[in-house]
């Protein structure tokens, strides 16, 4: 009976932790921006034409611009009935359980899982929302990166166990890679982790004798096949619906190609922020017809409309029609659109094709002074750089660790009636007030109002006390990672540890060099990500260097002499 009891106790605790964070998420209404075209509204459109079972809809130069797994999961979510507010914390408390459970050979003490359990879950950030409250697609995002975490966790734990009990690890493993890929197209920086941590994998099937590689073989097999078939399944319906086979345009080789064609090109001054100057791209109309086809939109009204919207960023007027960095490629794809080459993904992708072949062709014979080839968006790296970028790195760490800009309080709705209507409708949730909405029910808003100042004063005491953790876990990393080199020795949550650190390295890496080439970055939005990673290398380093200390604390302890008694 005691042994049932010391069993169960921490894993009541924990559901009562996630009621409780679920009861109080749900005062937070949705941050709806019905004119952000590009995002928030981008994603309800698609869910919206993908629960009207027409896919994603009619195509323009925006249908596949970004991933289509956000979409589908709000499509999903709409379906089974849920709001879509629930369904995300619901997500991500799962992905933090997913992680403990994951853990649980390995970290024999209940407690212990459920202080690692309740640090996740009580992330901050993943009850943020004034940057956060919006529709966006870092609300799953972030659990899949934990996801993803833990399936290489379990299958690191369990390797001598029988493919029955891998199978379930590697297809959730396999599934979160696909959705993950799916979601954003900028997760490259998750890699390196998980080669390591895959790597442990291998490493400690080599050290067993003998060798149990069918059973992690046949895992392995599925967790390649669950995260390829979703990916082939979204290419060919996109080839069905708009002919062109692949899951998301920014990643298409003939996009990347004709953008970076684009950025070799050197004519006139360098401008900060501004990868593809006015003077670059008059320089390359008359060697390039195809690209010479979106002059009349380039530096006509959609050119200085989105010279305008980075104008903040790049601080040149509009009417000079330099664009920033942030912008040009929507600029771009607008202009094709406008100039009638964007009927479908085919005709698209065709028209990129023929661009990169002519502005490289013209840079390679001489006709355009020009860099190396290039493909993809990254510019040219230009004197002073790399300062800019560690600067600016180091300004990331610091609002990654400090949590900086939380706030529970989501601010008002914008659009009007229609727009915000459509929210609502997709998202089964309530929407922050705004003068195009019905005002809120009184007792409701009172009610609401109450759990955010509720969630808002917690928030405040976490941001404090997990700075101060944040802190305390480097020193022990630190001296954890001295002490197994003069031990010679490594364990797997120091693996762990690593990956997870390394993971929140590059994220911060990628995120602060498009802040310092490209447009702002620093704000929680694009490192929504980053902090439950963070929280995970705090777990890993204590639940690693804690047991072992006190172990050899209690072992000295053991070894000195009792005192004997003196005469009487």
């Amino acid at each position: 009976m005691t042994v049932s009891w010391k069993f169960r106790w921490w894993i009541w605790a924990a559901i009562a932790l996630t009621v409780a964070k679920l009861w109080l998420t749900r005062g937070q209404a949705v941050f709806a921006i019905g004119t952000a075209t590009h995002d928030d509204r981008l994603f309800i459109n698609l869910a919206n034409a993908l629960v009207g079972g027409g896919w994603l809809g009619p195509y323009d130069q925006l249908t596949l611009a970004k991933g289509a797994f956000y979409p589908l999961w709000i499509a999903g979510v709409f379906l089974l009935g849920l709001p879509l507010g629930f369904a995300q914390q619901l997500a991500y408390a799962g992905a933090c359980a997913a992680v403990v459970r994951a853990l649980a050979p390995l970290v024999a003490s209940g407690p212990a899982r459920l202080a690692a359990y309740a640090v996740l879950l009580w992330n901050p950030m993943s009850f943020e929302a004034s940057s956060l409250g919006r529709i966006l697609r870092q609300h799953i995002s972030a659990p899949l990166a934990l996801l993803i975490f833990a399936g290489l966790i379990a299958l690191y734990a369990r390797r001598a166990e029988p493919f029955r009990r891998l199978a379930p690890w590697a297809a959730g493993l396999g599934a979160a890679c696909a959705a993950f890929w799916m979601s954003r197209e900028d997760v490259v920086w998750i890699a390196p982790s998980a080669v390591l941590l895959a790597a442990a994998i291998v490493v400690a099937l080599v050290r067993n004798r003998p060798v149990a590689w069918r059973a992690m073989a046949q895992a392995g097999a599925l967790a390649l096949t669950c995260a390829v078939v979703p990916l082939l399944v979204v290419a060919a319906e996109n080839a069905r619906h708009y002919g062109w086979f692949g899951t998301v345009e920014f990643r298409a080789s003939e996009f990347k190609d004709a953008y970076g064609a684009l950025l070799r090109v050197r004519v006139g001054p360098e401008l900060p922020f501004v990868p593809v100057t006015r003077q670059m791209r008059e320089a390359i109309y008359p060697v390039s017809p195809t690209f010479a086809l979106l002059r009349p939109h380039l530096d006509g009204p959609i050119g200085e409309g989105w010279a305008g919207a980075s104008n903040y960023v790049t601080h040149v007027p509009a009417g000079e029609r330099q664009i920033g960095g942030g912008w040009f490629m929507w600029a771009l794809r607008d202009s094709v659109a406008a100039a009638g080459f964007a009927h479908d993904a085919g005709q698209a992708m065709a028209f990129y094709h023929r661009l990169a072949f002519e502005v490289n062709q013209a840079c390679d014979d001489g006709r355009l002074p020009a860099g190396p080839r290039r493909s993809g968006f990254v510019p040219p790296w230009r004197p002073g750089l790399t300062r800019a970028w560690l600067a600016s790195t180091v300004d990331f760490v610091d609002y990654l660790v400090s949590f900086r800009g939380f706030s529970a309080y989501p601010p008002a709705s914008i659009g009007n009636h229609d727009e915000l209507r459509l929210f609502q409708d997709l998202t089964r949730d309530n929407l922050a007030p705004s003068p195009a909405l019905d005002a809120p029910l009184p007792d409701q808003a009172a009610l609401d109002g109450w759990k955010m100042s509720v969630l808002q004063g917690l928030g405040r005491w976490l941001r404090r006390a997990l700075f101060w953790l944040a802190g305390a876990a480097q020193l022990v990393a630190l001296v954890r990672t001295v002490q197994l080199i003069a031990q010679r020795r490594l364990t797997y949550l120091f693996v762990l540890t690593a990956a997870a650190w390394g993971a929140c390295a590059a994220h911060l890496l990628a995120v602060a060099l498009v802040n310092v080439t490209s447009f702002p970055t620093l704000t929680i939005a694009f490192m929504e990500a980053a902090y439950p990673l963070l929280l995970l290398f705090m777990v890993a380093i204590f639940l690693d260097a804690l047991p072992d200390w006190l172990a050899v604390v209690r072992r000295r302890q053991a070894a000195t002499p009792a005192p004997t008694a003196g005469p009487a």
